[in-house]
């Protein structure tokens, strides 16, 4: 009986310190640095001023089916990035991803080569009562070679899609829904063109953690994300239940 009341004050202590923590909300698409779910945008947005400066390991799943091969096998990689909310209704991101592009002396693990790219989403809807929020964005289709969709060596994220989201509350639970078409250049990329889309839960108790739950057009992932001290984002995530992914940012409102 003491031992059992000892799991529960633990428990209950910390709960109490993931609460105390930091209340702000978090919503990220990590390895991209904008908001979003794991792997599917979202027409979340991020507060106005709030920057972000991180790093993600992406495992090979989560990559195109074409550049991302060294010597005839594909290879897990990391992507770090920066990101700013300018305006309430504007996000911009810089992602940087690595390749395995040739066995150089001093270069982490081999990575001798970046694919850089912007992302830019606009949300000219915002959440009310009885309506989703809106957005529009796109990854890495600023260059007009982009559209020619059988070209191979560049642009390997480049997508558009259009988004909704609503938040209910449930007894001081948040459940968001959000529903996207989005719609890949590359042909190689095709597994995850369409209507896509999940689920996700902030609870009462702990309004710093998000569980998530997604389907990206090739299958179903599930992951949780938590903003600690404010400050540091920390995301984890499995691809189809069995692949992860993860990484973590530090975010700062500079307004």
């Amino acid at each position: 009986m003491k031992r059992g009341m000892k799991r529960i004050k633990v428990w209950v202590a910390l709960g109490l310190l993931l609460v105390g923590l930091g209340a702000s909300n978090v919503a990220a698409q990590q390895y991209t640095g904008m908001t979003g779910l794991i792997h599917v945008p979202t027409a979340e947005m991020n507060r106005e001023g709030d920057a972000r400066l991180g790093a993600h390991f992406i495992n090979k799943e989560l990559l195109p089916l074409q550049g991302f091969i060294y010597k005839g096998e594909r290879y897990h990689t990391f992507s770090h990035y920066m990101s700013i909310t300018p305006f309430r209704w504007m996000e911009i991101g810089y992602t940087c991803t690595l390749f395995r592009w040739r066995e150089t002396k001093g270069d982490f693990g081999g990575y001798g080569a970046k694919d850089r790219y912007f992302s830019l989403k606009l949300n000219p809807l915002r959440e009310g009562k009885w309506w989703p929020a809106v957005a529009v964005g796109c990854n890495d289709v600023l260059d007009s070679r982009s559209f020619s969709k059988h070209k191979t060596g560049e642009l390997f994220f480049a997508n558009y899609y259009v988004a909704a989201s609503k938040h209910f509350d449930w007894k001081g639970t948040e459940l968001g829904g959000h529903v996207v078409y989005r719609r890949f250049i590359r042909n190689y990329n095709d597994r995850w063109t369409g209507v896509v889309g999940g689920l996700t839960v902030r609870p009462r108790f702990a309004p710093i953690l998000r569980g998530v739950v997604e389907y990206d057009g090739n299958g179903v992932n599930v992951g949780a994300d938590c903003l600690l001290w404010r400050h540091l984002l920390v995301q984890v995530a499995m691809q189809r239940g069995r692949y992860f992914s993860g990484g973590l940012c530090y975010q700062l409102n500079l307004f």
